[in-house]
C-alpha cells in the first residue's frame, strides 16, 4: 500500500487576554522575591549534567538554565528528598571538545548530558557513550539531521527534543503551498553544497521530493560552499529579468556569515543594477531555515523582507509570554527545547530516587507517564508533579516545547513540534503566527518520515511506439560502474556487485560484463570482514575480485566512451563489443550533483559528456539504470536519443538516498533505489517497464523514480526486462 502523504497540522494563531497577561506578570514578579525557607529535615541529592552548546547561544542557555534551576527548586520546598541539579557548561565549538565528550561518558559522576546542538557532535557523543557502555541519557535540544536520528533511533540512551529537518521543511513548504500554488510560482533552494558537512544537508535531500508531493514546481537547486559560489548564485537567482520576481527561494544557511554574506551581496548587486537605471528584480519571497535564527543576523541584514521559521515552544504553555517578560526578549531556536530537557532530568532524578532504577529507565516512565494528570512548568504545579513522583506515580506531564509524546517505538525523538513563522521587522524577529505538528497522523517523527514514500506517481502513454520497429536480438551486454569511492561509499560498490550477481544469476557470460569499481572496499582496512561485501548483514558474500575489469582510478571518463563503443587497445583490453543487433545494459551507482555524476571523488562525467558517449554506442536497445543524486538529470538530457531508456533514483532536483545501515559494518550497505530495482528485476525477469516502474516507485523512499525517453524506446506497457534478462 502506497504511505499516505503525511500533512502538517493546522496554523494556529493564539491569542492571550489581558488577564492571562496580568497574571503572568504578578507570578513573575512574586517568584522574583520569594525566598526559600530553611528545612533542616530534608535532603538534597545531587545530580551532575553536562551542557554542551555553541558559543552564540552559551550566554542564553546559561539564564535559561538558572531560571529552570530556579522553578525546580522551588517546587520542592517542604519536601524530604530533593534533587538537585549541577550544571557544567561546555563551549562546543572549543577545540578539546572530542576530549571533553570521551571525558564525560566516562565520568560516572556525570549521569545525563544535554547537547551537543549539531547533529555531527550529536554523533560523536553518542558512539562515545556506546564506547563507554554508559547507560546515561544523552538529550538533544536541537540535533535535527533526520541521518542522525534515524541512525540512533533503537538506541535508548539517545533523546531529542525536536523532529528532524524534513519537518521544518515541511512546515515551509506546505505554507508556500496554501498560499502560492495558484500564482504559479516556481521554488529554488539555496543550501550548502553535500561536501560541507553538517545536517542543512536535509534540506537538500529532501527539498525537492516534499515539494513535488505539494505539487509544487522547482526550478533550480544551488549549491554554496564558499564566498565566490555565493555571489554567483545571487546573480542567477536576482537581476533584471522580471521572470526572477516570480521564484520563492528557500535559504539554508550554515552559519551566520552565510546568510550575512548573502544579504550583502544581493544589497551591492541591486546598487550595481540600479546604478545602471534598469529595474531589478528579486525572488518573490525568500523563506529561511531555523540558522537564520540569531540575534546578530536580526541586527546585520537589511536588504530584504526575510521571514521563515524556528522550532519554538507551545503558545498554549504561557512560557513565551513569560520569557519575554523575564528577559525582555524573545526565545532563539532550541531554548524550550532546553529548558524542557533540564525538567525531564530532574523529574527522572525524583523517581530515581523512589525507584532506584537507571535515570534512563526513569526517562521512559516520566514520559509514558500517564497515571495522573501532571502539572504544568510553574513551580506551583510542578510541586504536584515531584509529589506523584516521590511516590513512584507518574503523571502525563507536558513542557514548554512540546507535549513530550515521544514516537512508541524507539523513543528517540518527539513526534509533535511547534514552529513558528516569522518575519525581521527593525532588527528583530517578529512572530506572524505559530504552527503545530501535534495531531498529525505520523506514528514516529525519525522512521516514518524516512519512510516517506512518494504519492506522486508518472503517467505513460500506451501508444507512441507505432513507428518504431528493432531488428531481432542477437545478443545482450552489461556495463556495471560503481563510480565513488572510499569506505563510506561502500554502497556503491556493493550494489555494482550484488548486480553483477544478479546478471550471471540471469544469462550473462563473464566475457559479456564489464564492471568498472576502485575496489578499495572489500579489503579496506575498516572493514571487520576482509574481502566480504554484502547489501544486509545477513546476506551473501558479493564480492569477485576476478569479475572487476577495470580499476575507476585508471580511468577517465573519456574512457568509458571507448569501453562501452567497443574501442579496444592496449590499455583498454576489455570492452563491449556490440552491435546494432545487441542490447546494453549500463547500471550506473554514485554521488551525483546537478548536471553531472561522480568519477572517483575529484572528476565527473557530465551529463553532456553522457549523452554523447551514448549517441555514438552502436546498439538495438539500451537500458540504463542510474543510482545518484539528481539523476533525472540525465534522463533529461537524454530525452531524443533512439533506442535509449533510462530510470533514475531521483528527479533532477533532487537527492536520492542511502537505505540499509549497519551498526555492525558501520557504513550503509545499499541504495534505496537500487535494492528495489534489483529484488523487482531478480524476483521477475521479464516484469513490463511499466510494472518495474510502479514497483521500484512505490518502494523507494525519500525520492521520486522517473523514467526517460519512453517516446523514443518503445511502450513500456509491453516492453520488459527480458530484453536484458533470461
Amino acid at each position: 500500500m502506497i504511505t499516505e502523504r503525511l500533512r502538517i497540522g493546522a496554523f494556529v494563531k493564539m491569542k492571550y487576554t489581558t488577564t492571562i497577561m496580568v497574571f503572568i506578570c504578578m507570578l513573575m514578579a512574586a517568584c522574583a522575591s520569594e525566598e526559600e525557607t530553611t528545612n533542616t529535615s530534608c535532603t538534597t541529592h545531587t545530580y551532575k549534567v553536562a551542557v554542551m552548546m555553541h558559543t552564540s547561544a552559551q550566554t542564553r542557555w546559561e539564564r535559561t538554565a538558572e531560571w529552570a534551576l530556579q522553578n525546580i527548586t522551588k517546587a520542592q520546598r517542604g519536601m524530604e528528598n530533593r534533587v538537585k541539579l549541577e550544571l557544567t557548561f561546555k563551549n562546543q565549538d572549543d577545540a578539546d571538545i572530542a576530549e571533553y565528550m570521551k571525558q564525560i561518558a566516562e565520568d560516572l559522576d556525570v549521569v545525563a548530558i544535554i547537547g551537543p546542538t549539531t547533529s555531527i557532535l550529536a554523533t560523536q557523543m553518542a558512539l562515545q557513550l556506546d564506547k563507554s557502555k554508559a547507560n546515561k541519557p544523552m538529550i538533544t535540544p536541537a540535533a535535527t539531521y533526520v541521518q542522525y536520528q534515524r541512525r540512533f533511533a533503537n538506541v535508548p540512551y539517545v533523546w531529542n527534543m525536536s523532529e528532524s529537518d524534513i519537518t521544518e521543511l515541511e512546515v515551509i513548504l506546505s505554507d508556500i503551498a496554501s498560499v502560492h500554488t495558484a500564482r504559479k510560482v516556481s521554488l529554488e533552494l539555496l543550501a550548502a553544497d553535500g561536501n560541507n558537512d553538517e545536517a542543512q544537508n536535509d534540506y537538500e535531500e529532501w527539498f525537492s521530493f516534499i515539494a513535488e508531493e505539494y505539487g509544487l514546481e522547482v526550478n533550480n537547486v544551488h549549491l554554496y560552499k564558499n564566498a565566490d559560489d555565493m555571489k554567483n548564485i545571487v546573480r542567477k537567482i536576482c537581476g533584471t529579468e522580471t521572470d526572477k520576481w516570480r521564484n520563492i527561494l528557500v535559504f539554508c544557511p550554515v552559519f551566520e556569515e552565510d546568510a550575512i554574506m548573502f544579504d550583502a551581496e544581493l544589497g551591492r548587486y541591486r546598487d550595481e543594477v540600479e546604478s545602471t537605471g534598469a529595474v531589478f528584480y528579486a525572488p518573490r519571497k525568500i523563506y529561511c531555515t531555523d540558522n537564520f535564527v540569531t540575534d546578530r543576523i536580526a541586527a546585520t541584514v537589511k536588504n530584504y523582507d526575510y521571514e521563515g521559521v524556528d522550532l519554538y515552544a507551545l503558545p498554549e504553555s504561557g512560557f513565551i509570554q513569560a520569557y519575554r517578560q523575564h528577559y525582555g526578549s524573545n526565545l532563539v531556536n532550541g531554548e524550550a527545547q532546553f529548558f524542557d530537557a533540564l525538567y525531564m532530568v530532574a523529574y527522572a532524578a525524583a523517581l530515581h530516587l523512589y525507584t532506584g532504577k537507571s535515570l534512563n529507565d526513569c526517562l521512559f516512565d516520566i514520559v509514558n507517564g500517564r497515571d495522573e494528570i501532571g502539572g504544568s512548568w510553574l513551580p506551583g504545579d510542578m510541586t504536584r508533579n515531584f509529589e506523584f513522583l516521590s511516590k513512584g506515580i507518574c503523571p502525563d506531564i507536558d513542557g514548554v516545547s512540546s507535549s513530550w509524546t515521544f514516537d512508541k517505538k524507539t523513543h528517540s525523538s518527539v513526534i509533535g513540534s511547534t514552529y513558528r513563522r516569522w518575519r525581521i521587522s527593525d532588527g528583530q524577529f517578529a512572530t506572524m503566527e505559530y504552527v503545530s505538528t501535534e495531531g498529525s497522523r505520523r506514528s514516529s517523527s525519525t522512521k516514518a518520515m524516512w519512510d516517506w514514500t512518494a504519492t506522486h506517481f508518472q503517467t505513460f502513454s500506451a501508444d507512441h511506439d507505432s513507428q518504431l520497429s528493432y531488428p531481432a536480438l542477437d545478443d545482450r551486454w552489461a556495463l556495471l560502474i560503481a563510480a565513488s569511492k572510499g569506505w563510506s561509499n561502500y554502497r556503491f560498490q556493493a550494489d555494482v556487485f550484488a548486480m553483477y550477481q544478479l546478471l550471471r544469476r540471469h544469462g550473462y557470460q563473464d566475457d559479456h560484463i564489464v564492471l568498472i569499481c576502485e575496489d578499495d572496499v572489500a579489503n579496506h582496512a575498516n572493514n571487520p570482514y576482509p574481502g566480504v561485501l554484502r547489501i544486509s548483514d545477513t546476506g551473501d558474500n558479493l564480492y569477485n575480485a576476478a569479475a572487476i575489469d577495470y580499476k575507476l582510478s585508471t580511468l577517465t571518463p573519456e574512457n568509458i566512451g571507448d569501453i562501452i563503443q567497443g574501442k579496444a587497445s592496449e590499455h583498454l583490453p576489455e570492452v563491449i563489443k556490440a552491435d546494432e543487433d545487441d542490447n546494453i545494459l549500463v547500471f550506473w551507482s554514485s554521488h551525483g550533483s546537478p548536471g553531472s555524476m561522480d568519477f572517483g571523488g575529484d572528476r565527473m562525467m557530465t551529463y553532456s559528456k553522457m549523452k554523447g558517449i551514448l549517441a555514438d554506442t552502436p546498439h538495438r536497445k539500451l537500458f540504463m539504470a542510474v543510482e545518484a543524486c539528481y539523476s533525472g538529470g540525465l534522463g533529461q538530457a537524454c530525452e531524443g536519443l533512439p533506442g535509449c531508456l533510462f530510470i533514475t533514483a531521483a528527479n533532477p532536483y533532487e537527492t536520492s538516498h542511502a537505505d540499509v545501515w549497519s551498526e555492525d559494518v558501520g557504513v550503509y550497505l545499499s541504495n534505496g533505489f537500487t535494492r528495489g530495482f534489483q529484488e523487482a528485476i531478480d524476483d521477475t525477469p521479464a516484469i513490463s517497464l511499466r510494472d518495474l516502474y510502479y514497483t521500484v516507485a512505490r518502494n523507494t523512499s525519500g525520492s521520486h523514480v522517473k523514467v526517460y525517453n519512453d517516446h523514443n524506446y518503445g511502450s513500456v506497457y509491453s516492453e520488459t526486462m527480458s530484453e536484458f534478462l533470461k
